[in-house]
């Protein structure tokens, strides 16, 4: 098994990431990020997740060639991540689904990880897909998903102990509780059609946003009819659990994996707080999500 650099350039920019190569490859695997400014391992300022490396190792050593790659405008890849759209992820998606199936090392997956579960379901139409692979998806809208991830963080703040606790209510008295700030937030992009958008002084990619909270899921899944696998993780406080048995139940070449005390960041947890993040970001990524992926991997190709 060996590495390789990619790249493949689309709409004026150069997108770059890695190959992994086995000797004999059964097929491809290519892997789309969660939401935010990810690079090829899923890392990013919040912390190094390395969710795509783990699954290149681990795909590898088993025949499937894998490519992970950088965000537009992230990393080593060209472009201005503050104004992609969700068109414009997708349409990097088939760019390398191209260059994949030019390399014709075998049938290709799309292995999709939070928002990457919606963006590879839409790169899959039209295209020649052998099938998917969604780790904590989701089919509730995008606004209803702000707004839930916004309570959770007013319960992580009420639950702080000692000063940081202390500090963060008072924060929250001056600048608005997170679900304020979320739907002020989202009203103000219901009024705007810039492509970003200051929030807290912060700029944010607002033409993203609209995607994701206008994008129809639901409806996205529905009409899929890919062999799936979909793999939801029961502690998860950005995606609702729920949502990947729903998501099963669309599809009748679905396959279901329910993992219990595993997070959104593939990571063991017992917790119900975002608190719990810092922790996990030093623990290594949980091996039952990636035993799932490979061991449907191995079944769909034979």
């Amino acid at each position: 098994m060996r590495e390789e650099p990619a790249e493949v350039t689309r709409a004026g920019a150069t997108l770059r990431g890695t190959w992994t190569l086995p000797d004999a490859p059964r097929g491809v695997v290519i892997c789309v990020h969660g939401s935010g400014p990810m690079d090829r391992n899923q890392n990013g300022k919040g912390g190094r997740l390395e969710t795509f490396r783990v699954f290149a190792e681990a795909l590898g050593s088993v025949g499937f060639a894998v490519l992970r790659y950088d965000k537009r405008g992230i990393a080593a890849s060209d472009g201005d991540f503050a104004r992609i759209g969700q068109d414009d992820l997708i349409a990097d998606v088939r760019a390398w689904i191209a260059q994949a199936a030019a390399r014709e090392l075998g049938p290709i997956w799309l292995l999709g990880h939070s928002e990457g579960t919606a963006l590879v379901a839409a790169a899959a139409e039209g295209q020649k897909i052998a099938g998917l692979v969604l780790l904590c998806p989701y089919a509730t809208p995008g606004r209803e998903i702000l707004m839930q991830q916004a309570t959770r963080a007013e319960e992580t703040v009420a639950n702080l102990a000692g000063v940081k606790g202390v500090l963060a209510r008072l924060a929250t008295r001056i600048i608005g509780s997170p679900t304020r700030i979320q739907a002020r937030m989202i009203a103000k992009l219901d009024r705007t059609d810039t492509n970003t958008v200051r929030v807290l002084l912060r700029k944010v990619p607002a033409r993203w946003l609209r995607d994701f909270i206008n994008m129809d899921t639901e409806a996205l899944h529905q009409r899929t009819r890919l062999p799936t696998l979909v793999v939801a993780a029961m502690r998860d406080l950005q995606c609702p659990p729920i949502d990947g048995a729903r998501i099963a139940a669309m599809n009748p070449h679905a396959e279901l994996v329910e993992i219990d005390d595993l997070s959104h960041l593939l990571r063991f947890t017992q917790s119900d707080d975002f608190a719990d993040y810092l922790r996990q970001l030093k623990a290594p990524n949980d091996p039952r999500p990636i035993k799932a992926v490979v061991d449907w991997l191995d079944q769909q190709a034979g």
